[in-house]
C-alpha cells in the first residue's frame, strides 16, 4: 500500500508536470494568439494593406471576434453537458490550427489587387477562426481552473504572465524584421502563418500531455437561473456596468481598428515602425501595472479607471490632427498608453469581481459577455461602412480619418457618464471571473495592446 506521504508528493509532482506543461503551451501559443485578432497591426497590414479590402469589409472582419463571444455564450453551457473542458479545449484548438493552415495556404491562390474576389475568402477563414476561438477560449479558461490549485493562482499566472509578455515582444519584433526585409511580400506573411501554425500544433501537443484528475474537480451548485436573472436584475451597479462596458465596447471599436490602416495608408507607416510602438505599449504597461495596484488598493478601482479614461481619451484627440509631418507624435502617445491602459484594464478587472453577483456569477458572466459583444460587434461594421462612404464621396482621405476619429474619444469620455453611476463596494471580490475579460482581450489586438491577448488576470493577493 501506498503512504499518504507518498500520494501527496506524487500528487505534487503531476502538478509541477502540468505547470510546467501549461507554461510552454503558452510560450508556444503566443504567435497564433496574437494573431487571432484582425484588429492587430498585423492582420491590418496584411488585409488592408496588401489585399487592399475596402473599409467596410474590413470593419466586418474586425467585428467577428465579438460575435463569435456573443455566439458562445448561449452554446457553451450545452457543449459543456456533453464534454469534458480538456476535450473541447482540443477540438478547438484542433480547428484553430486547421484554419489558419488554411489562410496560410490560400495566400498564395487569392489575388492582392482583386478585394472583390479575396474579401469573401478571407471572411470565410476569420468567420471560422472566430467561432473556434471563442470556443477555446473559453473552455480553455475553464479546465485550467478545475486544475491548477486556486492558492497557486497569482504567483503561478503571474510568472506565466511575464514570461508570456517577453515572448510576444520578442515575436513582435521578429514580424517587424521579417515583413521590413521582404518588403511586405505574400510570401513573408505565408512564412509568418505557417511558423504560427507550427508553433500551436505544438501548443495543442503540450495541452493533450496534461494530465488532470477531473474526478477531483469541485462542482458549483448553480440556483435556477430565474433566481439568478432575478438577483442580477436587483443589482443596479452590476447593469450600469453592463451598459458602460457596450458603451465604451462601440466607442473603442467604431474607428479604433483604423488607426493602424491611417497609419500605413496616410503616415506612410511601415510594420516595422508599429511594431516599435506596440513594444512601448508593452514596456509601459509591464512597468507600471504595480503602482496601478497600489493605487487601486488606496482609493478603489473606479477613481483609477475614470482617471485612466480620461487622461487616455483627452490624448486621443491628437489622432485628429495628425500627420506625416507630426507622426513622431504617436511614439509619446503609445508609450503614455501603454501606462494608462494598464491601470484601467487593471481596474476594470478588479471592479467587476466586486460587481458579478455571487449567487448569479454564471449568468451575470455569460449576460455581460453577450451583451457588450453584440454592441461591440456593430461598431466596426458601422465604422467601416461610414468610412468607405466618406472616402467615395471625393473629400481627401487624410481629412476623413482625421475626422473621423473625433468619434472614438468623445464617445469613450461620454460613456465614463454611466461608469459614475456604478458604485462600488467594499466588499470582498470574487476568486476568478476570468471570463468575463474576453471583450478585453479582443479589444486589446486594435488597439495596440497585443500583450492583453495572452494575460490571464487574477485576483490582486494584497485584497
Amino acid at each position: 500500500m501506498f503512504s499518504p506521504a507518498y500520494a501527496i508528493q506524487t500528487a505534487m509532482s503531476h502538478l509541477r508536470r502540468n505547470l510546467r506543461l501549461c507554461t510552454w503551451d503558452g510560450l508556444t501559443a503566443t504567435p497564433l494568439v496574437y494573431l487571432l485578432q484582425p484588429g492587430n497591426f498585423v492582420i491590418a497590414a496584411l488585409l488592408a494593406g496588401l489585399f487592399n479590402l475596402p473599409p467596410a469589409t474590413y470593419g466586418l472582419i474586425v467585428s467577428l471576434p465579438f460575435w463569435g463571444n456573443f455566439g458562445q455564450a448561449f452554446l457553451m453551457p450545452f457543449m459543456d453537458r456533453i464534454f469534458a473542458a480538456k476535450t473541447v479545449t482540443l477540438i478547438f484548438c484542433t480547428l484553430q490550427v486547421l484554419c489558419w493552415g488554411t489562410l496560410a495556404a490560400a495566400l498564395a491562390f487569392l489575388p492582392p489587387d482583386a478585394p472583390e474576389v479575396s474579401g469573401p475568402w478571407f471572411l470565410l477563414i476569420f468567420s471560422v477562426s472566430a467561432a473556434v476561438t471563442a470556443f477555446s477560449s473559453v473552455s480553455w479558461m475553464s479546465w485550467i481552473q478545475e486544475w491548477v490549485p486556486r492558492k497557486l493562482h497569482g504567483k503561478y499566472f503571474g510568472f506565466r504572465n511575464r514570461i508570456m509578455q517577453i515572448a510576444q515582444i520578442i515575436f513582435i519584433l521578429t514580424v517587424g524584421y521579417l515583413i521590413e526585409r521582404n518588403a511586405g511580400s505574400v510570401r513573408a506573411f505565408q512564412f509568418l502563418l505557417l511558423a504560427s501554425v507550427v508553433m500551436r500544433m505544438v501548443s495543442v501537443l503540450l495541452q493533450h500531455r496534461i494530465r488532470t484528475d477531473l474526478g477531483t474537480v469541485r462542482l458549483e451548485k448553480r440556483p435556477p437561473w430565474r433566481t439568478q436573472l432575478k438577483v442580477l436584475m436587483d443589482t443596479p451597479a452590476f447593469l450600469w456596468f453592463v451598459a458602460y462596458g457596450a458603451a465604451w465596447g462601440f466607442a473603442a471599436n467604431c474607428f479604433g481598428p483604423f488607426y493602424a490602416v491611417f497609419m500605413y495608408n496616410e503616415l506612410g507607416w511601415t510594420v516595422g515602425d508599429i511594431s516599435v510602438l506596440v513594444i512601448l505599449v508593452s514596456v509601459g504597461g509591464a512597468l507600471s501595472y504595480p503602482a496601478w495596484g497600489a493605487l487601486a488598493d488606496r482609493f478603489g478601482n473606479k477613481p483609477v479607471m475614470l482617471f485612466c479614461m480620461i487622461a487616455w481619451q483627452l490624448q486621443n484627440f491628437l489622432w485628429c490632427i495628425l500627420n506625416p509631418d507630426n507622426s513622431w507624435l504617436l511614439y509619446y502617445m503609445w508609450g503614455f498608453g501603454g501606462v494608462i491602459v494598464a491601470g484601467f484594464t487593471l481596474g476594470l478587472f478588479n471592479i467587476q469581481l466586486k460587481l458579478i453577483p455571487p449567487k448569479a456569477k454564471t449568468l451575470a458572466i455569460s449576460v455581460n459577455l453577450a451583451i457588450t459583444s453584440l454592441v461591440t460587434a456593430i461598431a466596426p461594421i458601422a465604422g467601416g461602412w461610414t468610412l468607405g462612404r466618406l472616402l467615395a464621396g471625393g473629400t481627401e482621405s487624410l481629412r476623413v480619418y482625421q475626422t473621423a476619429f473625433l468619434l472614438q474619444p468623445t464617445l469613450a469620455l461620454l460613456a465614463c457618464l454611466l461608469l459614475v453611476r456604478v458604485h462600488e463596494s467594499a466588499a470582498s471580490p470574487l476568486s476568478s471571473v476570468v471570463g468575463a475579460m474576453r471583450n478585453m482581450r479582443t479589444l486589446g489586438g486594435m488597439l495596440g495592446l497585443g500583450f492583453l491577448a495572452n494575460y490571464i488576470f487574477i485576483k490582486n493577493p494584497r485584497r
